[in-house]
C-alpha cells in the first residue's frame, strides 16, 4: 500500500504541475460543520429558487454519497482573475470576472481527468475517482475549507490569504488514502467593506447571503422576473456580480492573474456584452451560435436579454430604445418583453411603443409592466 504522506505529496506536484495553484487534502468523511450551516441557511427560506440548494444537508455534505469507495478528497483551487473591469463604455452590460472566459466546468474537468491519469502513472496503480467542479450535489467550499485552501470570508467566499478569493475550486475523489492537511484558517478581522458595498443588503450575516438578494442569483440562476425593487440596484450587471469581492482587501491586495488562456477576456464574451446587439437575438439557435461554451448560457436566452434590458434601463441607454422597442414587440417570451417594458419606461420617450404594446399584449403580468411604464411616463 502506498504510503500516505508519500501519496499526498506526489498528488501536490502533479497538481501543480496541471496548473493548479491551491492544492489541498481531507479525509472522505461528512462535512458536519458545512451541513449544519447549510440546514440553518435552507430553514431561513434564503435558498430563493435554487432547488438543488434545498436538497436534504445530509446528501450535500456527505462525498460518500457521490462515490463509495472515497477516502480522500483532493480538493484544488486556480485563480480566474482576469484583471480589472475596464470602464464602462456607456452600452455595456457588466459581467462578473469568472465568465469572461470560456466555460470553467469543461476546461477544469479534462485538466482533472489528467490528473488522475497521472496519479495512476506515477504511482503505479488504478485510481478509482470522480472529477467535477460545480457540478454535484457537494458543499465544495466546505470541502475545501476543510482541506485547507481557505477561510470563509464575510461575504461567504472562500478566501485564500496568498490570492484571494478570485479562484475555481475542483475536486477529486479518489479511494487512495491520503495525508490530509488542516483546515484552512483566517479572518476578516473587523473589515465589514463587502456587507457595506451590496447593493441590495444580501449579506444578512458575516458568512450569510440571502440569495433571494443577491444580483448574481437574480441574473445568473433566478428563471422568473427581477423584482421591480431590486432592479435600479442590479446597476449595469448583466452577468453575476464582483462588488464583494472587488472591495475586499484580499482581493486588493493578493489577487493573481489567471494562467490560464481559457480564463482570459479574449478567449470568451469579455467584461462588457454589448446590450443592444443582445437584445437582438431572437431564437435559442442565435443564442447558442452566439455564446456557446460560455458560462454565459446558464440564464438561457429569456434571461440573459431580461438583464440587459434591467442594465439598459439603469443606464438611461437611449440608444438601446430601438432594440428595446424591438424586444416589446417582437420578443416571444413575456418575461423579456415585461423587462423591456421597464427599461423604456425608466429610459422614457417610448410612450407611442408602449401605448401600442398595451393594445396587443396578451399576458397579464407583461401587461402590467407596460401599464406601469406608461405611469411612470405620465400616461394612462
Amino acid at each position: 500500500m502506498e504510503d500516505p504522506a508519500r501519496a499526498r505529496r506526489v498528488v501536490e506536484e502533479l497538481a501543480r504541475a496541471a496548473g493548479f495553484e491551491l492544492v489541498g487534502v481531507t479525509g472522505a468523511e461528512p462535512l458536519a460543520e458545512g451541513g449544519e450551516r447549510l440546514r440553518r441557511w435552507q430553514e431561513a427560506g434564503m435558498a430563493a429558487g435554487m432547488g438543488y440548494m434545498r436538497r436534504p444537508a445530509e446528501l450535500l455534505c456527505d462525498p460518500r454519497r457521490l462515490q463509495k469507495s472515497a477516502r480522500s478528497v483532493i480538493s484544488l483551487g486556480v485563480s480566474y482573475y482576469p484583471g480589472e473591469h475596464p470602464e464602462n463604455p456607456g452600452d455595456g452590460g457588466r459581467v462578473a470576472r469568472y465568465a469572461w472566459g470560456r466555460d470553467y466546468h469543461r476546461a477544469i474537468k479534462q485538466r482533472l481527468l489528467g490528473l488522475r491519469r497521472d496519479l495512476e502513472a506515477r504511482l503505479g496503480c488504478r485510481v478509482r475517482a470522480r472529477a467535477f467542479t460545480d457540478a454535484v450535489p457537494l458543499l465544495e467550499r466546505s470541502a475545501a475549507q476543510r482541506a485547507g485552501l481557505g477561510f470563509f470570508g464575510r461575504n461567504s467566499c472562500l478566501i485564500n490569504r496568498d490570492m484571494g478569493s478570485y479562484f475555481f475550486i475542483a475536486e477529486l475523489l479518489v479511494d487512495l488514502e491520503l495525508e490530509p492537511d488542516g483546515p484552512g484558517e483566517g479572518t476578516c478581522g473587523r473589515c465589514t467593506r463587502c456587507m457595506d458595498r451590496c447593493p441590495t443588503g444580501a449579506i444578512k450575516a458575516p458568512g450569510v447571503v440571502d440569495a433571494r438578494l443577491c444580483i448574481s442569483y437574480l441574473t445568473i440562476e433566478n428563471r422568473g422576473e427581477i423584482p421591480r425593487p431590486l432592479r435600479p440596484l442590479v446597476g449595469d450587471w448583466a452577468f453575476g456580480c464582483d462588488l464583494c469581492q472587488e472591495v475586499c482587501p484580499y482581493n486588493r491586495r493578493k489577487a493573481k492573474r489567471s494562467r490560464w488562456p481559457e480564463f482570459s477576456a479574449e478567449a470568451g464574451a469579455g467584461p462588457y456584452l454589448e446590450i443592444t446587439e443582445v437584445l437582438g437575438i431572437r431564437s435559442e439557435e442565435e443564442f447558442e451560435r452566439r455564446f456557446a461554451g460560455t458560462p454565459l448560457t446558464r440564464p438561457g436566452r429569456a434571461g440573459l436579454l431580461r438583464n440587459c434590458c434591467v442594465a439598459a434601463g439603469n443606464l438611461r441607454l437611449e440608444a438601446a430604445v430601438p432594440a428595446l422597442a424591438g424586444c416589446l414587440r417582437e420578443d416571444p417570451s413575456p418575461l423579456v418583453r415585461g423587462h423591456a417594458a421597464w427599461a423604456l419606461g425608466e429610459i422614457g420617450g417610448a410612450e407611442r411603443e408602449l401605448s401600442e404594446a398595451a393594445r396587443r399584449e396578451a399576458d397579464p403580468w407583461c401587461r402590467r409592466e407596460i401599464e406601469l411604464a406608461l405611469a411612470r411616463a405620465g400616461v394612462g
